[in-house]
Protein backbone atom coordinates (compact mmCIF):
# COMPACT_ATOMS: atom_id res chain seq x y z
CA UNK A 1 0.00 0.00 0.00
CA UNK A 2 2.77 2.18 0.96
CA UNK A 3 4.82 2.22 -2.20
CA UNK A 4 1.89 2.05 -4.38
CA UNK A 5 0.54 5.44 -2.63
CA UNK A 6 4.41 6.76 -2.87
CA UNK A 7 3.74 6.01 -6.59
CA UNK A 8 0.32 7.63 -7.20
CA UNK A 9 2.24 10.68 -5.46
CA UNK A 10 4.74 10.50 -7.77
CA UNK A 11 3.05 10.48 -10.60
CA UNK A 12 0.54 13.51 -9.34
CA UNK A 13 3.45 15.49 -8.79
CA UNK A 14 4.98 14.43 -12.09
CA UNK A 15 1.98 15.50 -13.97
CA UNK A 16 1.40 18.25 -11.83
CA UNK A 17 4.37 19.66 -12.60
CA UNK A 18 4.21 19.16 -16.43
CA UNK A 19 0.77 21.07 -16.24
CA UNK A 20 2.55 24.26 -14.34
CA UNK A 21 5.20 23.86 -16.85
CA UNK A 22 2.59 23.97 -19.73
CA UNK A 23 0.70 26.58 -18.61
CA UNK A 24 3.45 28.39 -17.65
CA UNK A 25 4.70 28.42 -21.42
CA UNK A 26 1.05 29.02 -22.61
CA UNK A 27 1.15 32.40 -20.75
CA UNK A 28 4.62 33.19 -21.89
CA UNK A 29 3.50 32.60 -25.41
CA UNK A 30 0.09 35.01 -24.39
CA UNK A 31 2.44 37.56 -22.98
CA UNK A 32 4.82 37.58 -25.61
CA UNK A 33 2.13 38.13 -28.21
CA UNK A 34 0.43 40.98 -25.89
CA UNK A 35 3.87 42.07 -25.64
CA UNK A 36 4.61 42.23 -29.95
CA UNK A 37 0.59 43.50 -30.47
CA UNK A 38 1.47 46.44 -27.97
CA UNK A 39 4.72 47.02 -29.76
CA UNK A 40 3.40 47.19 -33.00
CA UNK A 41 0.53 49.63 -31.84
CA UNK A 42 3.50 51.96 -30.04
CA UNK A 43 5.05 51.78 -33.42
CA UNK A 44 1.88 53.02 -35.05
CA UNK A 45 1.80 55.56 -32.88
CA UNK A 46 4.75 56.54 -33.28
CA UNK A 47 4.74 56.93 -36.73
CA UNK A 48 0.74 59.36 -36.39
CA UNK A 49 2.83 61.18 -33.99
CA UNK A 50 5.70 61.91 -36.08
CA UNK A 51 3.27 62.34 -39.25
CA UNK A 52 1.02 65.45 -36.74
CA UNK A 53 4.47 66.91 -35.94
CA UNK A 54 5.33 67.63 -39.42
CA UNK A 55 1.58 68.58 -40.12
CA UNK A 56 1.70 71.39 -36.99
CA UNK A 57 5.20 72.14 -38.19
CA UNK A 58 4.31 72.96 -41.82
CA UNK A 59 1.04 74.53 -40.39
CA UNK A 60 3.10 76.67 -37.80
CA UNK A 61 5.60 78.06 -41.16
CA UNK A 62 2.27 78.64 -43.54
CA UNK A 63 0.67 80.59 -40.08
CA UNK A 64 3.93 82.42 -39.81
CA UNK A 65 4.04 83.42 -43.86
CA UNK A 66 0.21 84.20 -43.79
CA UNK A 67 0.75 86.43 -40.86
CA UNK A 68 4.14 87.87 -42.53
CA UNK A 69 2.24 88.73 -45.80
CA UNK A 70 -1.24 90.24 -43.29
CA UNK A 71 1.31 92.78 -42.22
CA UNK A 72 2.88 93.53 -45.48
CA UNK A 73 -1.01 93.93 -46.74
CA UNK A 74 -1.26 96.50 -43.91
CA UNK A 75 1.55 98.27 -44.49
CA UNK A 76 1.05 98.66 -48.38
CA UNK A 77 -2.12 99.80 -47.35
CA UNK A 78 -1.04 102.46 -44.93
CA UNK A 79 1.24 103.54 -47.45
CA UNK A 80 -1.42 103.99 -50.08
CA UNK A 81 -3.63 105.95 -47.57
CA UNK A 82 -1.14 107.93 -45.96
CA UNK A 83 1.78 108.80 -48.10
CA UNK A 84 -0.12 108.65 -50.99
CA UNK A 85 -2.41 110.99 -50.48
CA UNK A 86 0.43 113.54 -48.77
CA UNK A 87 2.64 112.92 -52.33
CA UNK A 88 -0.81 113.59 -54.43
CA UNK A 89 -0.93 116.98 -52.49
CA UNK A 90 2.33 117.26 -52.88
CA UNK A 91 2.07 117.14 -56.86
CA UNK A 92 -0.92 119.50 -56.90
CA UNK A 93 0.86 121.82 -55.01
CA UNK A 94 4.04 122.26 -56.97
CA UNK A 95 1.56 122.01 -60.52
CA UNK A 96 -0.10 125.09 -59.12
CA UNK A 97 3.66 126.65 -57.81
CA UNK A 98 4.42 128.53 -61.47
CA UNK A 99 1.04 130.02 -61.01
CA UNK A 100 1.17 131.67 -57.63
CA UNK A 101 4.64 132.83 -58.31
CA UNK A 102 3.61 134.94 -61.11
CA UNK A 103 1.01 136.35 -58.80
CA UNK A 104 1.92 136.81 -55.32
CA UNK A 105 5.38 136.07 -53.81
CA UNK A 106 4.05 135.69 -50.16
CA UNK A 107 1.56 132.66 -51.47
CA UNK A 108 4.27 131.31 -53.26
CA UNK A 109 6.44 131.22 -49.89
CA UNK A 110 3.26 129.45 -48.17
CA UNK A 111 3.17 126.98 -51.12
CA UNK A 112 6.80 125.89 -50.70
CA UNK A 113 6.79 126.04 -46.95
CA UNK A 114 3.86 123.31 -47.06
CA UNK A 115 5.30 121.47 -49.85
CA UNK A 116 8.07 121.46 -47.70
CA UNK A 117 6.16 120.38 -44.32
CA UNK A 118 4.35 117.32 -46.13
CA UNK A 119 7.41 116.06 -47.64
CA UNK A 120 9.19 115.90 -44.34
CA UNK A 121 6.26 114.18 -43.09
CA UNK A 122 6.19 111.17 -45.85
CA UNK A 123 9.63 111.09 -45.52
CA UNK A 124 8.97 110.62 -41.64
CA UNK A 125 6.39 108.12 -42.32
CA UNK A 126 8.81 105.90 -44.80
CA UNK A 127 11.24 105.68 -42.12
CA UNK A 128 8.73 104.37 -40.12
CA UNK A 129 7.20 101.73 -42.16
CA UNK A 130 10.86 100.82 -43.13
CA UNK A 131 11.19 100.24 -39.28
CA UNK A 132 8.26 97.99 -38.98
CA UNK A 133 9.03 96.18 -41.77
CA UNK A 134 12.08 95.14 -40.61
CA UNK A 135 10.94 94.40 -37.30
CA UNK A 136 8.65 92.46 -38.60
CA UNK A 137 10.86 90.08 -40.80
CA UNK A 138 13.63 89.67 -38.17
CA UNK A 139 10.64 88.37 -35.65
CA UNK A 140 9.70 85.53 -38.09
CA UNK A 141 13.54 84.48 -38.31
CA UNK A 142 13.54 80.52 -39.94
CA UNK A 143 10.03 81.91 -41.89
CA UNK A 144 11.81 84.79 -43.58
CA UNK A 145 14.75 82.46 -44.94
CA UNK A 146 11.81 79.54 -46.04
CA UNK A 147 10.44 82.39 -48.44
CA UNK A 148 13.51 83.99 -49.67
CA UNK A 149 14.73 80.47 -50.50
CA UNK A 150 11.27 79.48 -52.14
CA UNK A 151 11.81 82.94 -53.49
CA UNK A 152 15.32 82.16 -55.18
CA UNK A 153 14.43 78.36 -56.36
CA UNK A 154 10.99 80.10 -58.04
CA UNK A 155 13.20 82.67 -60.04
CA UNK A 156 16.10 80.78 -60.59
CA UNK A 157 16.17 77.29 -60.78
CA UNK A 158 18.54 76.80 -58.54
CA UNK A 159 17.54 74.33 -55.99
CA UNK A 160 18.80 75.47 -52.10
CA UNK A 161 18.40 72.65 -49.55
CA UNK A 162 17.58 74.57 -45.67
CA UNK A 163 19.50 71.99 -42.73
CA UNK A 164 18.25 72.79 -39.33
CA UNK A 165 18.89 69.73 -37.20
CA UNK A 166 21.22 71.43 -35.67
CA UNK A 167 19.13 74.04 -34.39
CA UNK A 168 17.49 74.01 -30.53
CA UNK A 169 16.93 77.86 -30.65
CA UNK A 170 14.86 79.89 -33.30
CA UNK A 171 14.08 82.54 -31.43
CA UNK A 172 17.03 84.90 -32.34
CA UNK A 173 17.51 88.56 -31.43
CA UNK A 174 16.85 90.86 -34.28
CA UNK A 175 20.62 91.54 -35.11
CA UNK A 176 21.05 88.43 -35.63
CA UNK A 177 18.04 87.46 -38.29
CA UNK A 178 18.34 90.42 -40.34
CA UNK A 179 22.07 89.80 -40.65
CA UNK A 180 21.38 86.27 -41.54
CA UNK A 181 18.43 87.10 -43.89
CA UNK A 182 20.64 89.55 -45.92
CA UNK A 183 24.19 86.89 -45.84
CA UNK A 184 22.04 84.46 -47.39
CA UNK A 185 20.55 86.40 -49.93
CA UNK A 186 23.55 87.68 -51.04
CA UNK A 187 25.22 84.67 -51.18
CA UNK A 188 22.40 83.19 -53.06
CA UNK A 189 22.56 86.13 -55.52
CA UNK A 190 26.61 85.69 -55.78
CA UNK A 191 25.95 81.94 -56.64
CA UNK A 192 23.15 82.27 -59.34
CA UNK A 193 25.10 85.61 -61.24
CA UNK A 194 28.41 83.78 -60.44
CA UNK A 195 28.30 80.24 -59.84
CA UNK A 196 26.72 78.03 -62.66
CA UNK A 197 25.69 75.88 -59.89
CA UNK A 198 22.98 73.56 -59.62
CA UNK A 199 22.63 73.38 -56.01
CA UNK A 200 23.05 74.95 -52.82
CA UNK A 201 22.85 74.10 -49.73
CA UNK A 202 22.22 76.24 -46.03
CA UNK A 203 22.87 74.73 -42.71
CA UNK A 204 22.20 76.56 -39.30
CA UNK A 205 22.70 75.61 -35.90
CA UNK A 206 23.83 76.41 -32.85
CA UNK A 207 25.24 76.56 -28.78
CA UNK A 208 24.56 78.76 -25.79
CA UNK A 209 26.51 81.70 -27.21
CA UNK A 210 26.41 81.39 -30.95
CA UNK A 211 24.30 81.21 -34.22
CA UNK A 212 26.85 79.24 -37.19
CA UNK A 213 25.68 79.00 -40.84
CA UNK A 214 27.27 77.55 -43.57
CA UNK A 215 26.52 78.41 -47.21
CA UNK A 216 27.72 75.38 -49.97
CA UNK A 217 27.65 75.36 -53.78
CA UNK A 218 28.64 73.01 -56.81
CA UNK A 219 29.50 75.58 -59.25
CA UNK A 220 32.77 76.22 -60.84
CA UNK A 221 34.95 77.98 -57.96
CA UNK A 222 38.13 76.24 -57.51
CA UNK A 223 40.83 79.07 -56.98
CA UNK A 224 41.51 82.59 -55.52
CA UNK A 225 38.73 84.30 -54.26
CA UNK A 226 38.27 88.39 -55.66
CA UNK A 227 36.22 90.19 -52.94
CA UNK A 228 34.03 92.47 -54.85
CA UNK A 229 31.25 94.65 -53.18
CA UNK A 230 28.95 91.66 -52.95
CA UNK A 231 31.54 89.28 -50.48
CA UNK A 232 33.29 92.56 -48.55
CA UNK A 233 29.73 93.78 -47.72
CA UNK A 234 28.76 90.42 -46.44
CA UNK A 235 32.03 90.41 -44.53
CA UNK A 236 31.39 93.86 -42.82
CA UNK A 237 27.77 92.99 -42.22
CA UNK A 238 28.91 89.83 -40.25
CA UNK A 239 31.31 91.84 -38.51
CA UNK A 240 29.07 95.02 -37.66
CA UNK A 241 26.42 92.12 -35.88
CA UNK A 242 29.95 90.90 -34.08
CA UNK A 243 30.64 88.30 -35.64
CA UNK A 244 32.68 86.40 -38.28
CA UNK A 245 32.69 85.49 -42.18
CA UNK A 246 34.75 82.92 -43.83
CA UNK A 247 35.15 81.61 -47.57
CA UNK A 248 36.66 78.67 -48.37
CA UNK A 249 37.03 76.00 -51.44
CA UNK A 250 35.19 73.09 -51.25
CA UNK A 251 36.08 69.95 -53.46
CA UNK A 252 36.23 68.99 -56.22
CA UNK A 253 34.55 72.76 -57.18
CA UNK A 254 32.41 75.13 -55.64
CA UNK A 255 32.22 77.63 -52.53
CA UNK A 256 31.96 77.24 -48.72
CA UNK A 257 30.82 80.65 -46.78
CA UNK A 258 30.86 79.89 -43.05
CA UNK A 259 29.06 82.35 -40.80
CA UNK A 260 29.39 82.72 -37.25
CA UNK A 261 27.25 85.34 -34.96
CA UNK A 262 26.72 86.19 -31.06
CA UNK A 263 23.13 85.64 -29.87
CA UNK A 264 23.72 88.25 -27.62
CA UNK A 265 22.86 91.84 -28.55
CA UNK A 266 25.42 94.51 -27.19
CA UNK A 267 25.03 97.69 -25.91
CA UNK A 268 26.50 99.44 -29.22
CA UNK A 269 24.17 97.24 -31.27
CA UNK A 270 21.16 98.11 -29.09
CA UNK A 271 21.43 101.69 -29.61
CA UNK A 272 22.04 101.74 -32.91
CA UNK A 273 18.24 99.76 -33.41
CA UNK A 274 16.82 102.18 -31.00
CA UNK A 275 18.04 104.98 -33.42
Amino acid sequence: IISNISIMLGLYVLFSSMRFRREARREAERNHAELAKMHVQLEHAHKELQKAHAELQEASVLSLRYAVLEERTRIARDIHDSIGHELTSVIVQLQSLPYILKSSKEDSEKVIQNVLSVARECLQEVRSVVHQMGRSESMVGLTALRGLIHQVEERSGLHVSLDTAGLSEESWPPNVSETIYRILQEALTNIIRHADASHAAAVISNDKSHLYVTITDDGQFTGSLTYGFGLTGMKERAEKAGGSLTFSAVQPSGLKIELSLPLMTTHKEQKDEQR
